[in-house]
């Protein structure tokens, strides 16, 4: 019932008792014995009553129904997490949460993200304005405007140009996402460490290592929160690699201001300033005087903040409260220009710091070099570092939880389905080498994260996330990654780059295998002779071009060092080569498998030589090209023994089902069969062949299941073990037999069968899907007791002298909890259970 109905049926009853007063009063009158002149005042008098209040009502329940109903507060303890099926209406008031509403379909309703944290945070910068900024009350309020306009322009993770599209637009709170990156402020100049270091997704090369005076490759330093070392100091300068993390970590910090955060980062309630280089460049070459602070208040103001911005910006200045977050100095082309951006900031951060202020300024390292600044007290250099394993697990552990609670509301069901989706994207991280190095990178994480959500099979299909991280650094992320850039020189054709970028791979991973580094005089004659065959007008010409190109807007080829060149990470190398060896093969086959036969057993080479096949089925989506170059491998066998064969079980491997023919799996698995089963082939090989055959499908007797039976059955090859006598135990002196196996004797045996291999992980599996861990006939009751929860008993290895190896035995068994004692242990690690 609708709250005013009530109010207007009163309203119609006492008018309608109004009307017919004269009728009914008297009436009543007579009947409690009134008979007197005062009948006919009170008559007149509750008439003129009544009609009234009839009226009165009337009009008071016509405005409540106009006006909304007032804001009203309820408190609702969700336990953290609240979903909502449906629309949620507030009437006009607000929703005070943490980050957003999630609805029953799916969508992300934004709200004002902690606006009380943000009322309080402009409150706090007002209280300490200078009486001469003006008004208090209307500086508080043009900061809130301010900060509110941060949190809705950075809030969430910005995913435009990355080349990944999902099947709901996707708005996942960066705050909720972000791993705290870590920086070295030296870089080491021993030979050890050199081997190990990682930065941005790449090793540091010796050109890099040994920089001259350049503090920043002088010694080795371990590695800091760069939050830390912004709290320690007024200046920092964070270097990096594309898709490092640069920009991510300014709008964080922009972020946690806006939310009031300061005190807890370390650096104390600030006012966050956030710039781009490369804008305040072009400002600077329309007015060569134009202070960095009246340019970013110039900036806000053209984005369409109406506010008073400069003294908003002056005052934060002059009272030492604000952050200056100035990003991208390397997108500023031109080196003069370039150099007078940095006097320019410098000179002004310098004077800032003084007053308490703090600046942080982001650049890749290739386009500091050359106008780094005069070390000065305060200021700090730091160059990022890889993420490790733990922070690989942290972002995917947040990226998997805050995905699903999106997708399906914060639920159980939610949280399930987030750690399986958690634990099969750490599996695909670490299960291939060259997928593991493009994770280091944030960038390059992200998306592989959001490749593996839209259903590819990774690292099998790793060609097609390698094949899409080249075309997005080279066409969309670059335009759509920062803050309000300059739009790119030139635009670059991906598929006419990447003809380049191909056969300029391959030369370099032929001229420096494993290393990655050609000169830059060597790099021009390559390009020179490339663009000569590609029919161009002016090679030359054409080759400084794509120098200046390349690594200005892609970021996959970059200057490393004093006049060398290497690709950003090697795994894009490989692909690139890969590229390239596929292109040997546009009208026949045989250079393609002729090239590959070189380079059998060469470690270098095995990763490109996997991704050559998957490029031909996958990408260029040619399964008989693909097939037929597998085949040959497996029947041709070049190189060391078996090294051919398991090459091609490995790479059809890769590409199955829709990158090669079943002719040519069918082919692959005998060769595979028989190298498994060879003695010339080393074990370790061997091993690899059986992992290969293993999942492609075994078609050995004794190792698979009974074809055609349902429930699947295991299928045994028994072997009849004839009777007779049997020495069993062990002798009197051995000193590693356990006392029930002493003395040896003979026993007899009568006729039994033993099955020729052990049971296989693919037959065990019926059991383990089947009703084998919930059928009690399977078990022993003291199997049975321990599924259900009991302690293990662990009686039977009390006679154990190694006490050490005892503890960590019974740990291992009490990590194992009821839930988790529904299959065996090793079930869902993928290096173990290999079917």
């Amino acid at each position: 019932m609708k709250r005013y109905l009530p109010l207007f049926l009163l309203a119609i009853l006492l008018l309608v008792l109004g009307l017919t007063a004269r009728l009914w009063l008297p009436v009543f009158l007579d009947f409690v014995g009134a008979n007197s002149e005062l009948i006919q005042g009170l008559e007149a008098l509750v008439q003129l009553v009544l009609l009234a209040g009839g009226a009165l009502l009337a009009v008071l329940g016509y405005r409540r129904i106009r006006q909304p109903a007032p804001a009203t507060t309820t408190t609702v303890d969700t336990g953290g997490g609240a979903y909502v099926g449906g629309s949620v209406s507030t009437n006009g008031g607000d929703w005070t949460g943490r980050d957003s509403i999630v609805t029953g379909g799916g969508n992300i309703t934004s709200i004002r993200v902690e606006r009380d944290l943000v009322i309080q945070t402009a409150g706090e910068l007002a209280k300490r304005a200078s009486p001469a900024a003006g008004d208090p009350d209307a500086l508080r309020r043009a900061t809130e405007t301010y900060l509110t306009y941060l949190l809705d322009r950075h809030r969430y993770l910005q995913l435009k140009g990355m080349g990944v599209h999902d099947r709901i637009p996707l708005q996942l709170p960066l705050l909720d996402l972000y791993v705290p990156l870590r920086a070295r402020l030296e870089m080491p100049a021993g030979e050890t460490w050199q081997r190990h270091l990682r930065l941005a997704g790449r090793p540091l090369e010796p050109a890099e290592a040994d920089a001259g005076d350049l503090a920043l490759s002088s010694r080795l330093g371990e590695p800091i929160p760069v939050l830390d070392l912004l709290a320690k100091n007024e200046g920092l300068i964070v270097l990096g690699d594309p898709g490092a993390g640069k920009t991510t970590f300014l709008k964080v910090l922009a972020l946690q201001l806006a939310l009031g955060r300061g005190e807890r980062l370390g650096i104390g309630e600030r006012l966050p300033l956030l710039a781009s280089l490369a804008d305040y460049a072009g400002a600077l070459s329309g007015d060569p005087d134009l202070r960095l602070d009246r340019f970013i208040a110039g900036a806000y103001k053209a984005s369409g903040l109406d506010l008073p911005m400069d003294e908003m910006v002056g005052d934060a200045l002059a009272h030492g409260r604000a952050l200056l977050l100035l990003d991208g100095l390397d997108e500023v082309r031109q080196a003069g220009l370039r150099h007078r951006v940095v006097e320019r900031v410098m000179d002004f951060c310098t004077g800032q710091q003084r007053r308490g202020n703090k600046f942080v300024l982001t650049s890749r390292i290739v386009g500091y070099r050359a106008v780094r600044p005069t070390r000065q007290d305060g200021l700090a250099e730091c160059t990022l570092v890889d993420f490790d394993d733990q922070e690989i697990e942290a972002f995917v552990s947040r990226w998997t939880a805050t995905l699903e609670r999106q997708a399906q509301g914060d639920t159980a069901i939610s949280a399930a389905d987030a750690r399986r989706e958690r634990q099969d994207l750490l599996d695909t991280v670490q299960r291939n080498p060259a997928v593991r190095r493009l994770a280091a990178n944030p960038l390059l994480l992200t998306m592989l994260a959001m490749m593996k959500r839209q259903g590819v099979a990774l690292p099998e299909r790793r060609v097609q996330l390698y094949h899409q991280a080249v075309e997005t650094l080279i066409s969309s992320w670059n335009r759509a990654r920062g803050m309000g850039r300059q739009a790119p020189s030139r635009e670059l054709d991906p598929v006419a780059t990447i003809g380049v970028l191909a056969p300029l791979a391959l030369w370099i991973h032929q001229e420096s295998p494993g290393v990655g580094l050609v000169t830059e005089w060597a790099l021009r004659q390559k390009l020179e002779e490339i663009y000569r065959g590609q029919g161009a007008a002016d090679p030359p010409a054409a080759a400084g071009q794509f120098l200046r190109d390349i690594p200005a807007e892609t970021g996959l080829l970059l200057a490393r060092g004093e006049g060398q060149y290497g690709f950003i990470h090697l795994t894009f190398e490989e692909y690139l080569a890969a590229v390239g060896i596929a292109a040997l093969g546009q009208v026949d086959l045989r250079p393609v498998t002729g090239f590959l036969s070189q380079h059998v057993g060469d470690p270098v080479w095995r990763e490109a030589s996997l991704l050559t096949v998957g490029y031909l089925g996958i990408v260029q989506r040619r399964p008989l090209a693909a097939g037929e170059v597998a085949a040959a491998l497996a029947t041709e066998r070049p190189g060391p023994p078996g090294e051919a064969v398991v090459l091609a079980g490995e790479a059809v491997l890769d590409a199955w089902p829709d990158g090669v023919t079943a002719a040519c799996k069918e082919t692959v698995v005998a060769a595979l069969v028989e190298t498994m089963q060879a003695a010339a082939v080393p074990p370790p090989l061997r091993l690899r062949a059986g992992d290969a055959l293993g999942r492609l499908g075994d078609p050995r007797r004794g190792v698979g299941l009974v074809q055609g039976v349902e429930p699947p059955l295991p299928d045994i090859d028994w072997v009849a073990i004839p009777a007779g006598p049997f020495t069993m135990g062990s002798a009197e002196n051995d000193d590693m037999a356990y006392n029930f196996e002493r003395p040896a004797h003979q026993v007899d045996l009568r006729l039994f069968y033993m099955a020729r291999y052990p049971v296989t992980n693919a037959q065990f599996r019926p059991f383990v899907e089947g009703d084998g861990y919930d059928n009690p006939d399977y078990w022993t009751a003291e199997g049975w007791a321990w599924r259900n929860g009991a302690e293990a008993d662990l009686s039977p290895i009390q006679d154990v002298r190694d006490e050490d190896w005892k503890r960590r035995y019974a740990e291992w068994l009490a990590r194992r909890p009821k839930e988790r004692r529904d299959r065996p242990w090793y079930w869902d690690d993928l290096d173990l259970s290999t079917p």
